[in-house]
């Protein structure tokens, strides 16, 4: 009985720890921004973290072009070397609405990626003008 007790108290102590690779940062990760001919903004990722077993992205946008942008989101889309889709979201920049010249940023949400860590990451931009 007392192994019992003591194996059950050391598998609960195990399985509450985090993972070895949380909170580190993902060198290794490559960024595709995907083209878009309607839109003038740019994206920069400037971090990008393993976390409770999915992906945080922090990153930048910028309005490159002549026109202001009611709303600006971001799709990202985490695959696998061999492209197999791992998971995607939608992320929308804050400020939500950007003119022309202004950055906006995307940070701290998360990807879940079925516990995987990405090997590739697309990423889609979109927005609005008035």
């Amino acid at each position: 009985m007392f192994k019992l007790v003591v194996s059950a108290a050391v598998l609960a102590a195990v399985v509450a720890l985090p993972s070895r690779v949380d909170g580190r940062e993902l060198k290794t990760v490559k960024f595709e921004v995907l083209p878009s001919s309607s839109v003038a903004l740019e994206f920069k990722a400037r971090k990008v973290e393993w976390v409770l077993g999915k992906v945080r992205i922090e990153g930048t946008v910028q309005n490159t072009g002549p026109d202001d942008y009611e709303w600006v989101e971001v799709v990202y889309t985490a695959m696998d070397r061999n492209r197999n889709v791992l998971g995607s979201d939608i992320w929308h920049v804050t400020p939500f609405d950007l003119s022309s010249g202004m950055s906006g940023e995307v940070d701290g949400d998360l990807i879940f990626t079925k516990g995987r860590i990405p090997s590739i990451i697309t990423v889609e931009i979109s927005g609005e003008t008035p």
